[in-house]
């Protein structure tokens, strides 16, 4: 669906060729089989020809139905294994997409599942000259390759623990960035001993790279702040920002200790700045930003964060 787009058999997986450019976007789509009904895990890997993020999208028939997204990283010319449950998506907001009429993803009324590198999307956002975020377009010819792509009926899914955003723990990335940092899973030796994430970046004074969690497929409604653990190779100064879903927005600033030193966190929402009362209920998303390059400091710095979740 949609243009410079095209897809053949390649390698025993499916090609999917498209062309990053501004205000132009292809998908990969799968016609949905009746037994999406019975849904309860989808299983693939994925390969990208660059460091992305992707979306997997469940279309509801319309009119009426909505699209979901769930999101993950790829690094480039690497297999990635995927594993996902119905929880992991969430409905799609942007200005163009159906509202669904009853605000919850209905597997059989899914009608198309779809592909898309989202870089498409970042292809096109404008720069704010009052938020200098950086953003990657690699524009250009790229493919991506789908192999041994399951819908699984059968066998227990256990749920998310209550409260729990990311333990790092699923063989893949739900985090993504627009640009300016490189985010992969942490090696076991990393500064907080347990599975993390492990970005890496430049201080500088322009563009500053921010990576960011989608919180509106959870229910934190009982939360009372956000907790997590987190190490910087060097000096950093942290802003931590929640996005509600009516577009409001609230932020704490952190000051990681240096030389990898492990720092626990643990923010109450009602000390986040913003206006309005932070409902936790309709949290959106969650973004961390080092503004430290803006502050004059300059060189390679890296942040492993690890056990990110609500507390009550």
């Amino acid at each position: 669906m949609g243009q410079g787009g095209s897809l053949r058999a390649s390698e025993s997986a499916l090609e999917f060729s498209y062309e990053v450019k501004p205000k132009q976007f292809a998908m990969a789509v799968l016609p949905a089989p009746v037994e999406v009904a019975q849904l309860k895990r989808l299983r693939f890997r994925v390969k990208t020809d660059h460091d992305t993020s992707v979306a997997l999208l469940l279309s509801e028939r319309k009119p009426g139905g909505g699209n979901y997204l769930a999101i993950f990283s790829c690094a480039a010319g690497a297999w990635q294994p995927i594993e996902l449950t119905p929880a992991d998506f969430a409905a799609s907001d942007g200005p163009n997409d159906p509202v669904d009429s009853d605000g919850k993803l209905d597997l059989d009324q899914i009608e198309g599942i779809g592909l898309i590198d989202l870089a498409e999307f970042f292809a096109s956002q404008l720069d704010d000259p009052q938020v200098p975020i950086a953003i990657h377009r690699p524009m250009g010819a790229h493919k991506l390759l789908l192999s041994n792509f399951e819908m699984l009926s059968g066998g227990d899914v256990p749920p998310r623990p209550p409260l729990v955003i990311d333990r790092f723990d699923r063989g893949f990335l739900e985090w993504v960035t627009l640009g300016g940092m490189k985010l992969k899973l942490a090696a076991p030796d990393n500064p907080l001993k347990t599975d993390a994430l492990q970005a890496t970046y430049e201080h500088m004074p322009g563009p500053i790279g921010v990576m960011v969690h989608r919180l509106s497929h959870l229910d934190l409604s009982q939360a009372t702040g956000l907790a997590f653990d987190i190490a910087s190779r060097t000096d950093a100064t942290i802003v931590i920002a929640l996005e509600l879903k009516d577009g409001r927005k609230f932020h704490q600033t952190i000051y990681p200790p240096p030389a990898g030193e492990s720092f626990h966190v643990s923010l109450k929402f009602a000390d986040f700045e913003g206006t309005g009362k932070l409902d936790a209920s309709k949290l959106k998303s969650l973004t961390m930003t080092d503004v430290s390059g803006v502050e004059g400091n300059t060189g390679t710095n890296t942040l492993w964060i690890a056990r990110v979740e609500g507390v009550q």
